[in-house]
């Protein structure tokens, strides 16, 4: 237990205090450092990776300011895979649960559960299993369910829309004139039951 080192990402000072304060109470682990943006925390961690010292786990808020958690933890994957992430964020509908489920999240938890669900979480996540916060296990399969409904463009269009990517970027990615973007959106509406791209967000992501 005391060899396990954490490192917290969230841009609230006090809730990134909080956070490793209720770690190191409740489990043990050391902390070994911690940041409030991508820079600060990509530059922190390859110092710790050139010192052999790198954490086990890390604690990322999903939304810090001007700063997404989600391409933060597709880098962290990328360019640190042995470290496991447990994202801690209010924001924890399906949709984004899922987005970063499939980035390599190994845990998720939302900021509205009790300390103790965090440290569940690291605990688990640290002994190389997953975690998904109970109360959104079904909602999660739920949406798994309604994916399986959409084609393979309509769940890409699903989930970058869930990303806050613009009507432009998805038909520059998938090289679509406007109209056919708003054909496809017409079909996701049809089959999610949403209206609007603000009611899907809101939904779903």
């Amino acid at each position: 237990m005391q060899n396990i080192s954490f490192f917290v990402i969230e841009d609230h000072s006090l809730t990134n205090l909080g956070i490793r304060e209720c770690i190191e109470k409740g489990t043990g682990f050391v902390c070994a450092g911690f940041a409030s943006s991508e820079s600060e925390a990509f530059e922190k961690l390859t110092e710790l990776s050139l010192r052999s010292s790198l954490p086990s786990l890390i604690v990322l808020d999903l939304f810090l300011n001007g700063d997404s958690g989600l391409d933060i933890l597709r880098e962290v994957v990328r360019h640190f895979p042995s470290i496991n992430v447990v994202v801690y964020s209010m924001y924890s509908n399906p949709g984004i649960v899922n987005a970063l489920i499939e980035s390599g999240a190994k845990g998720f938890v939302s900021k509205a559960s009790n300390e103790s669900v965090l440290v569940e979480a690291v605990k688990k996540v640290s002994a190389g299993e997953r975690y998904i916060q109970e109360t959104l296990v079904e909602p999660l399969k739920t949406y798994k369910n309604l994916l399986d409904s959409l084609t393979k463009t309509e769940r890409f269009i699903l989930q970058k829309l869930i990303e806050r990517v613009s009507d432009e970027e998805l038909c520059s990615s998938l090289e679509l004139p406007p109209h056919s973007l708003d054909s496809y959106l017409s079909r996701i509406y049809a089959k999610t039951g949403c209206r609007t791209k603000a009611e899907l967000i809101s939904q779903f992501g």
